[in-house]
């Protein structure tokens, strides 16, 4: 039976994030040597390429496009070690993504970062062929808006959560991993993760048959543990089984969101 309704739609999303993965993959492990350029150069309406790949479970390695861009957090610049890191640079390619076009001092005051930091971001992306710059700002290449709907059919957007006791923090948001509760173990490496970005704390929670568990725990934790929170997080994040669902504090709504993204990158 075919799917209908949201289901068909988040399908559909799915397969055109896919699409356009492959479409801007292909020049770049061209340009490496990694690949021969096929002869017809267009991926462009290819639906059944795009569910073959969904089908086979190959997504991951569709979405390793997002490899190419934590590669440049890595690659050395002239003067001074610039202080960011891997979940710095994401949330200001994801902020630059989500805002369309963004100047430099409203993407430093969003990533939590200085304007230094930021314009070795902003020269590293445009280095990479993911984004460029006018007057009105920073903005994304056609490379650089597949790597980000790539990021995005697998994270959704942040959500804060008040009042949230879940975690650790003063500052409570919610981040889910779509899939990505194959990729939870114990919950400690996405915990550790998010303190290293001087979040509080983290908790991962893995939905299965449709509950909110904890691996090695609870295998209920709305019964367990009752709280509003969690009817927020179905309600506004929508998490499928297999999905995996970061719960991040911190002092600020700024570190909250780069110790959740430092946790979903262990899971992606």
């Amino acid at each position: 039976m075919e799917n209908s309704g949201p289901e068909r739609a988040r399908s559909d999303a799915m397969i055109t994030a896919v699409n356009r993965a492959i479409t801007a993959i292909v020049p770049v492990l061209c340009t490496a040597g990694w690949i021969i350029h096929p002869a017809n150069k267009s991926f462009d309406g290819h639906r059944d390429v795009a569910e073959r790949v969904i089908e086979t479970g190959c997504v991951q390695t569709v979405l390793q496009s997002v490899g190419g861009l934590l590669q440049i957090a890595e690659r050395p610049v002239q003067g001074p070690t610039p202080s960011f890191q891997k979940p710095h640079l994401v949330l200001a390619f994801i902020t630059i993504g989500d805002r369309g076009t963004v100047g430099r001092q409203a993407l430093a005051v969003q990533s939590g970062m200085t304007e230094a930091p930021v314009r070795t971001i902003i020269k590293k992306l445009r280095e990479g062929g993911y984004a460029e710059t006018n007057a009105s700002g920073c903005y994304l290449t056609g490379a650089g808006q597949g790597v980000y709907e790539s990021l995005r059919s697998r994270l959704t957007e942040f959500l804060p959560i008040e009042g949230s006791q879940l975690t650790m923090g003063e500052f409570q948001l919610g981040l889910v991993v779509k899939g990505g509760g194959k990729a939870v173990r114990s919950g400690l490496e996405q915990r550790d993760s998010a303190i290293a970005l001087r979040a509080a704390g983290a908790t991962t929670f893995v939905l299965k048959e449709g509950k909110f568990t904890v691996p090695g725990g609870s295998d209920d934790c709305e019964r367990d543990f009752p709280s509003g929170a969690w009817a927020t997080l179905r309600k506004k994040l929508k998490p499928r089984n297999g999905d995996a669902v970061i719960v991040c504090g911190a002092k600020d709504e700024t570190t909250a969101k780069l110790g959740a993204l430092s946790a979903a990158l262990t899971l992606l």
